[in-house]
């Protein structure tokens, strides 16, 4: 199977294709949120139905009547409280000047001088008014009484109708909660009916082109639904069921991931593979077991590790690239090109000479016998 190469772009091209997707996921993101929002706008229930329901007119507007007939009551007690204050000072200053003309007449008779006929007057006109606002003072307290007598009786029946009202309330408070909850899960139901769709549409375009050259609109849409999937979840379902929810939604992205990195080591795909094989051949390694390389001009290197020099056995004639196998797990790394007759990378696609492509071999396991060793028997 031939493999396309791919080609990468420019870090300016690749920067701004990884900018715009973030910015297409948001956009998407704030799209799905428009829909989701106006879904939201689905009206609830009204409280004043549900509460006519359980509770009749009648006892609100004998409330409401017996509340503003206690209003009443209490603003003419505080006009009959007013007035007797006014006729208690009135009094109280009648008092003062009849005890004057009093003390004055009670003069004029010790020292035999006839009282004045304007203070005998004013004496007797006081004197009138004094007991004219002694009665009306008797008369507004017992208006004031009267009042708050019939006040009490209200107030009693007012609160008798209240707790009445108070009993039926709980019905309605029980009644209104379960129908917000159901009006809760039914714009759930319908948001998630929107975007479980979107989601499986998206997990479909995701699973067939997150490798491919469109992966950032498929990456930026699936992630910015699967956030919001998880907002919404997080909003209308109780936190305990959110939380098995969010460990078993986390639990199936673990499996996933380990069993696409288990996929990838047992059956690695051919790119990856190829990348593989590559960085260790390049390390002078064997891309099965890791031994190094000790084939051709690698055979005379002597030393450990990093620190490594060339033996002085070595010769120009014997460094030549020959077929070599590994000694350690049997792959055939280096053999003959079928098309040129070169010593080429057997576990590479293409041979450096003459760019004949041979596909993608596995490698030769332990005990298996390279293609060199198969042609030399025959």
């Amino acid at each position: 199977m031939e493999i396309k190469p791919k080609t990468k772009g420019s870090w300016t091209v690749r920067f701004f294709i990884l900018l715009l997707g973030i910015v297409l996921g948001i956009l998407f993101y704030s799209l799905l949120n428009f829909v989701v929002a106006d879904i939201g706008t689905i009206p609830s229930p009204e409280y004043d139905l549900v509460r006519r329901e359980f509770i009749p007119e009648r006892l609100d507007q004998k409330r409401d009547a017996l509340n503003k007939e206690i209003q009443v009551v209490k603003k003419e007690i505080q006009t009959q409280t007013e007035m007797r204050q006014i006729l208690k000072d009135s009094t109280d200053s009648l008092q003062n000047t009849i005890s004057q003309l009093l003390t004055l007449q009670k003069e004029s008779l010790e020292k035999n001088v006839e009282f004045a006929e304007q203070s005998r007057r004013t004496l007797q006109e006081s004197q009138s008014v004094f007991l004219d606002n002694q009665k009306k003072y008797q008369e507004a307290n017992l208006r004031i009484s009267q009042s708050k007598q019939k006040q009490w009786e209200l107030d009693s029946e007012l609160a008798k109708v209240n707790e009445e009202i108070q009993k039926k309330e709980k019905d309605v408070q029980y009644q209104w909660g379960k129908l917000l909850q159901r009006h809760r899960l039914k714009i759930a139901a319908f948001k998630l009916t929107f975007l479980v769709p979107v989601f499986l549409i998206l997990s479909f375009l995701f699973q067939k082109y997150r490798t491919s050259a469109w992966r950032p609109i498929v990456w930026a849409t699936f992630l910015a639904v699967f956030v919001k999937i998880a907002f919404v979840a997080h909003e209308y379902f109780p936190s305990r069921f959110f939380k098995y929810i969010a460990i078993l939604v986390l639990l199936a992205i673990v499996l996933r991931i380990l069993v696409y990195l288990i996929k990838m080591v047992v059956s690695p795909k051919k790119h990856l593979l190829i990348r593989q094989y590559q960085e260790n051949y390049d390390k002078y390694l064997c891309p099965v077991c890791s031994k190094p390389i000790r084939s051709g001009p690698l055979r005379y290197l002597g030393g450990l590790k990093k620190k490594q020099i060339l033996l002085p056995l070595w010769k120009a004639e014997n460094c030549l690239q020959e077929p070599y196998t590994c000694p350690s797990c049997g792959t055939n790394l280096y053999g003959q090109c079928e098309k040129c007759g070169g010593i080429r990378h057997m576990l590479l696609p293409h041979c450096e000479h003459c760019g004949a492509d041979r596909g993608i071999q596995p490698p030769n396991g332990p005990g298996q016998k390279s293609e060199n060793d198969r042609a030399q028997q025959k």
